[in-house]
């Protein structure tokens, strides 16, 4: 993804404002936003001013033909409909769109605070066979900023699928008045499996998951062996909500409704960094919601919604079908791997 080219240089950062004010000049509004020094709010417009000249910001991209103007201190870059670019542009808009709703804010408050700093996606005719991009979320209430990194990929073959993902973030509590260089982010990562790439210089996992590819699972004898998990805990969705939105006070366990509200806040924080990358999954908060995945990024292998279930569950819900769908979800991983023992069993047969 071409970084963008705005002529305007570090001096667009240089103005005789500063703190929140200079916050407020460049992006506001700005969504209710806590008291914090004035070089933590001056450091954050500069970096983000800089961030933003030098890549693109969803605001600042549309589709040829339908440009308009920026306030955000980033060139309009026009995209083609058929490239690569325009399935993550079109994806995120839309989905951060979603959360701006459930907020009830005015549309494009969330979707300007998002900026593309890394995209390599590869199209199979308009769905990603593999992307790999990083994606920063600038808070608009606190002088902080998340980065948000995905990496998927999913293919079908004659006779089985490959499937692969990691998903991770890393927040950002007091940034520095330069703008980052992508290339540095992506060194941050480590190479490897699912599980292992987000192991250290602060990063964290959200979840991953793939098919498992043992020498043995492949051709006619493969099978959906599942294998993936939610690696977040409570004290991260609270670390991710204060980072986007404040700290969020928890109510009296005896206040059902003001408890429920809590709960969700907690829930939409993680929804957002989801949405960052693209992804849209409605998680259910009580037992008349359903679990609502997404398609084209495919976040579980088998039936069970259980990233639905993990972020719930560490956000503090749990639903009456849980335990549940739980259970058959572990028994259907189960019986995946058993028809494979039952081939291999088989075929040492001969």
């Amino acid at each position: 993804m071409p970084a963008s080219t705005n002529s305007a240089g570090p001096s667009a950062a240089k103005t005789d404002l500063q703190g929140l004010e200079l916050a407020e000049h460049h992006f506001g509004p700005l969504l209710h936003p806590i008291r914090a020094t004035q070089n933590a709010w001056t450091n954050y417009s500069i970096n983000r001013l800089h961030t933003n000249q030098k890549y693109h910001t969803a605001v600042s991209v549309s589709r040829k033909g339908f440009e308009h103007g920026s306030e955000d201190g980033s060139e309009q870059y026009a995209y083609d409909k058929c490239s690569n670019e325009a399935w993550l542009f079109d994806s995120v808009k839309a989905c951060v769109s979603q959360i701006e709703d459930e907020m009830d804010i005015e549309n494009g408050i969330l979707q300007k605070c998002i900026t593309f700093l890394w995209n390599d996606t590869v199209l199979d005719d308009e769905e990603p066979r593999s992307t790999d991009h990083i994606v920063r979320i600038y808070s608009p209430t606190t002088p902080m900023y998340i980065d948000v990194h995905l990496k998927h990929h999913r293919r079908s073959r004659r006779s089985e699928v490959e499937w692969q993902y990691s998903l991770g973030y890393k927040i950002q509590r007091r940034p520095s008045a330069m703008a980052d260089n992508a290339v540095t982010i992506k060194k941050e990562l480590k190479m490897g499996g699912p599980p292992h790439v987000y192991a250290y210089n602060g990063w964290q996992t959200l979840c991953w998951g793939c098919y498992d590819e043992c020498d043995w699972n492949y051709g006619e004898r493969w099978h959906r062996i599942e294998c993936g998990r939610v690696e977040l805990h409570e004290e991260e969705v609270i670390d991710v909500h204060e980072a986007l939105f404040g700290e969020l006070e928890k109510p009296a366990e005896t206040d059902s409704e003001a408890m429920l509200a809590y709960q969700r806040s907690l829930v939409r924080g993680i929804r957002l960094l989801l949405a960052a990358v693209g992804i849209s999954y409605d998680v259910a908060c009580t037992d008349d919601e359903s679990d609502d995945r997404p398609y084209e990024l495919m976040l579980e292998g088998l039936s069970d919604k259980w990233v639905a279930r993990g972020i719930r569950n560490t956000c503090g819900l749990r639903l009456t079908r849980d335990a549940e769908e739980e259970r058959e979800g572990a028994k259907e991983r189960r019986e995946e791997a058993k028809g494979d023992d039952d081939e291999r069993d088989y075929d040492s047969d001969y």
